[in-house]
């Protein structure tokens, strides 16, 4: 059955107030500093409650990362598809090449996140987690496209997951932190392609 036309309204005016206040919560870490910028001053520049907030953003950290990475599709199943056409790391490639097209068009918005991440230690972390998070989402559709020993085909697919987001999250600051001389993808491509002979693993 179709989403109602009220549904699709309702989920439209909640993502433009999350989108609303992930921009004054930028803005604030700007000037303040993500440590010096608590929820009750984000709520109140957004002019709304702190309750009113905590419906939208289950944390603080949260406004930051909540929509990372910046896709509504449904990444393990995306691999998965890539994997029938490719091998592994091209798969991956493939993949993340669908984030990267996503947050193409926002280059200064991601550069002044990408700034702000690096000012605050807890910042830092919770990208590392969050990294970690969508490795172990991965890594289980790509163990059965690496052949050789059983015993082996989990270690190398960690190793080329946790490379592929390397490279994705190298080419992504390299992109975020210049003028426009370079587009995302092709920061992207040349990253992977600088890991080309990867594929290997599966002979």
């Amino acid at each position: 059955m179709d989403e109602s036309p009220a549904i699709g309204i309702r989920e439209r005016a909640r993502g433009a107030l999350r989108g609303e206040l992930a921009d004054v919560a930028l803005r604030l870490f700007e000037e303040r500093g993500y440590d010096q910028t608590p929820v009750d001053d984000i709520a109140s520049a957004a002019g709304i409650s702190p309750r009113t907030f905590y419906r939208y953003f289950g944390t603080k950290e949260e406004v930051l990362f909540g929509d990372l990475p910046p896709t509504s599709v449904d990444l393990p199943a995306l691999l998965e598809d890539h994997l029938l056409r490719a091998g592994p790391w091209e798969a991956l490639h493939q993949t993340l090449r669908h984030v990267a097209e996503n947050i193409g068009t926002q280059r200064g918005r991601w550069s002044r996140l990408l700034r702000v991440v690096n000012t605050s230690d807890t910042l830092r972390a919770g990208h590392l987690e969050q990294q970690m998070n969508l490795a172990q989402s991965l890594i289980p559709t790509l163990v059965p496209a690496v052949e050789g020993p059983a015993g082996w085909s989990d270690l190398r697919a960690r190793v080329l997951v946790h490379a592929a987001l390397t490279c994705f999250d190298t080419a992504f600051s390299h992109w975020a932190e210049r003028d426009g001389d370079i587009e995302m993808l092709e920061a992207l491509d040349i990253a992977f392609t600088t890991f080309s002979t990867l594929d290997s693993v599966q002979a």
